[in-house]
């Protein structure tokens, strides 16, 4: 029985983690042999909790700060090239900007949702014929705003904000 309490202590020392207000083992008797003696030094074991672990964690800056109140911001930046045979610049510089901002979009799903990426090789005789790539963005976008756009030399530049809940985020993207 004491065989198995020491045991079962060691293994909480090694697995349990350090800090103050843990269990102190005993010192080793007078009575018992060198070896006992030997490591008369306490042994302190302490259960530590998942908010420690989510503590240190985020001192690390392993994760971002965990509270219900906080927003987390992402952003994407969208080019649009204004088309060459338009009826004047107003259509060219409209045309651009829409174009920088289903750029936007897109690349605000692909950090949201990811992208799929299929891919197709045709092998003949040993050799390859035919290589083809896809990627797919899929998703919905809502409430983003436009917090910079310019045009210069053709090309619309648009940069997109999109902030959501945290906590609404761990509902829907946490997998």
């Amino acid at each position: 029985m004491k065989k198995n309490l020491w045991f079962m202590l060691v293994v909480a020392a090694i697995f349990g983690g350090c800090a103050s207000g843990g269990l102190s083992l005993p010192k080793a008797n007078n009575n018992s042999n060198a070896a006992n003696t030997a490591g008369s030094n306490d042994v302190i074991v302490q259960k530590v909790d998942k908010d420690d672990v989510r503590d240190i964690i985020r001192e690390e800056k392993m994760l971002p700060p965990d509270a219900s109140d906080t927003e987390l911001i992402f952003s994407a930046v969208g080019e649009g090239i204004a088309p060459l045979n338009t009826v004047s610049t107003a259509q060219a510089l409209a045309l651009a900007k829409r174009a920088a901002i289903t750029d936007a979009y897109r690349q605000l799903a692909s950090k949201l949702y990811g992208v799929r990426v299929n891919g197709k090789d045709t092998v003949k005789d040993a050799m390859l014929r035919s290589s083809t790539i896809t990627a797919q963005v899929n998703g919905l976008i809502k409430n983003a705003s436009v917090i910079d756009e310019n045009f210069n030399q053709g090309l619309y530049r648009v940069n997109v904000e999109l902030k959501i809940d945290a906590e609404k985020w761990k509902e829907l993207f946490a997998y």
